[in-house]
């Protein structure tokens, strides 16, 4: 009898113990979690699926902490610093951002340098140089030369005394400047004129109206995402007078658009790889400190209607889907 109540108290000293270990332990993954702030506008928008899933799954390899911060527009330095601040406030390990336009955002994240590691994400700041910063993105001055180039081989007259109407995005950033610049190099010698460039804001005033205030061209390039999905629903109701449309996108709506024939041919920059492979570099940073972390290029496709459903895109629309 004395015996068994020994082995009985000794069993229950085990499991103390162990449930003891397993406490410490739950208690310790979740102190070692080293939390990262991500900052994209408008960050409820479904544009941003495919990359929030690629940084869902590196921070989950890589046992982070995804913070997606709640942002509207970002129309500035002061609107990404006050939502930097926030998340210093709240102690945050790192960074993933999309800057701000202008070119005082360069000088802002010069500051957060001393403070928290970062690394940017689809473009580098607005400056007349390359930033320095670790950055992930597509080759925004490609991606303008890839539409140049489907222009020239889709047109019957490789666009002789074609006019191209141009939209852009948000002006004093790296991805328009690039963007344009790429295109207007890929054009030159091709006999066709830009007719007008605009430089789409959000919400501000109705894009098609717009369009249809300006001189009436053949072609519509497109070189943002959000113009796009704007530009392309209304081009069901005829209000570009037959102008073919050209574009950058990398959501799911986009791919919609292209399905439905509204637009002709679409750029579609990996924002999964993106998302992937800049919280793959912030998880090398936060391990080892001394890491200098690497910008790199992400992969870009060019795609027609036909091209959806061949099995060689399925693994770069997967995330789409």
């Amino acid at each position: 009898m004395k015996k068994n109540k020994i082995t009985f108290i000794l069993t229950e000293l085990m499991l103390i113990v162990l449930a003891a270990f397993f406490i410490i332990r739950i208690f310790s993954d979740n102190e070692s979690m080293k939390r990262v702030a991500v900052i994209v506008e408008d960050s409820g928008d479904k544009r941003w699926d495919a990359l929030l899933n690629g940084l869902k799954q590196s921070a989950e390899n890589n046992n982070l902490h995804l913070i997606i911060c709640n942002t509207d527009l970002i129309e500035s330095m002061e609107d990404e610093e006050e939502l930097i601040n926030e998340q210093l406030q709240n102690n945050v390990d790192a960074f993933v951002i999309c800057p701000a336009p202008g070119k005082e955002t360069k000088t802002m994240l010069n500051r957060l340098q001393g403070e928290r590691p970062f690394i940017l994400i689809n473009e580098d700041t607005y400056a007349e140089e390359p930033s320095g910063y670790a950055t992930v993105k597509p080759d925004n001055y490609k991606i303008g030369q890839m539409l140049a180039e489907r222009l020239i081989q889709d047109d019957e007259e490789q666009l002789e005394n074609k006019k191209i109407g141009v939209i852009l995005g948000k002006a004093e950033t790296e991805e328009n400047v690039n963007r344009i610049a790429g295109l207007k190099d890929g054009l030159e010698g091709s006999g066709c004129e830009i007719s007008w460039e605009y430089n789409y804001a959000r919400g501000n005033q109705n894009t098609s109206e717009i369009i249809a205030s300006k001189k009436q061209v053949d072609y519509l390039v497109i070189l943002d995402n959000w113009a796009l999905e704007e530009v392309g629903e209304a081009a069901e109701e005829n209000k570009y007078h037959g102008a073919k449309i050209y574009g950058v996108g990398s959501s799911e709506k986009a791919i919609v658009l292209l399905d439905n024939q509204n637009i002709e041919c679409l750029v579609v920059p990996d924002d999964y790889e993106t998302g992937y492979k800049s919280m793959n570099e912030i998880a090398k940073k936060l391990r080892h400190s001394f890491y200098k972390m690497n910008s790199c290029k992400t992969e870009v496709r060019i795609i027609n209607k036909e091209d959806l459903y061949s099995k060689d895109l399925e693994r770069f629309l997967y995330s789409y889907e």
